[in-house]
């Protein structure tokens, strides 16, 4: 299951990459279309060829055998191992690998990138393909270690959660994991909120939204700075 979320993940990353590359389209609507396609293909899927028999009928996959789910460690499923060993891999490798200083080139500038001699193509088809696998081991771990079967909710509309901690965290895998933990926090602890102050479990994406609002109202301070000039050309 882990290889197969790998390759299927890789695989469909190269998708868009391919025609990026290719073509010159836009790798962020392309991706968002190829959402519609992926879950329709699991629609297929619990309404065609591995639709529960036993779900009185109700479309859907039947549950994984045991054999087929993520064991637990401390009461919780491994996948939050697997999690700690990605942010550490992924640090490592943009940070003191080849590729992931032509990552970073590429991405400030694929003109510098050709100048200094880097094939841009082969890069980006590498990053997707490799992006693609992590989001695969991801979308594993969820259905074999929480949910337990395939839905099309294995997502959890978590990818568009994923653009603002990714954002905020500047990229960085460590604050990543920092900024992924304290959204999780947020997210859990909205249906406390409802249960003992009779608020909506909304409150949470609410809340998220007015952080991301106010971040990106300091990123001006941050990014820039107010110089006073005094009359006659002096500072």
């Amino acid at each position: 299951m882990f290889a197969a979320g790998i390759i299927g993940g890789g695989i469909w990353g190269l998708i868009p990459a391919f025609f990026k590359t290719r073509f010159g389209t836009n790798e962020t609507l392309f991706t968002l279309m190829l959402n519609y396609i992926a879950l329709h293909i699991i629609s297929y899927l619990q309404e065609g060829p591995w639709r529960d028999l036993e779900a009185q009928g109700f479309a859907k996959i039947a549950r994984f055998d045991k054999n087929a789910s993520l064991d637990k460690v401390f009461g919780v499923q491994f996948g939050w191992i697997i999690a700690l060993v990605l942010v550490a891999a992924v640090f490592v490798y943009l940070k003191y690998s080849k590729q992931g200083y032509e990552i970073s080139v590429v991405g400030e500038s694929q003109e510098t990138a050709r100048y200094a001699g880097m094939n841009v193509r082969r890069i980006v088809l590498r990053t997707m393909f490799l992006s693609g696998a992590v989001c695969g081991i991801a979308g594993m771990v969820q259905a074999t270690g929480s949910d337990i079967t395939l839905t099309t909710a294995v997502a959890g509309g978590v990818g568009f959660t994923a653009i603002i901690v990714a954002w905020l965290s500047q990229l960085n895998p460590v604050m990543i994991l920092v900024v992924s933990f304290l959204f999780s926090v947020l997210e859990k602890g909205s249906s406390v909120v409802q249960s003992n102050y009779g608020l909506s479990v909304d409150c949470a994406d609410v809340l998220q939204g007015i952080i991301l609002f106010f971040i990106l109202g300091c990123e001006l301070f941050v990014r820039y700075k107010f110089v006073f000039r005094k009359q006659g050309g002096g500072r």
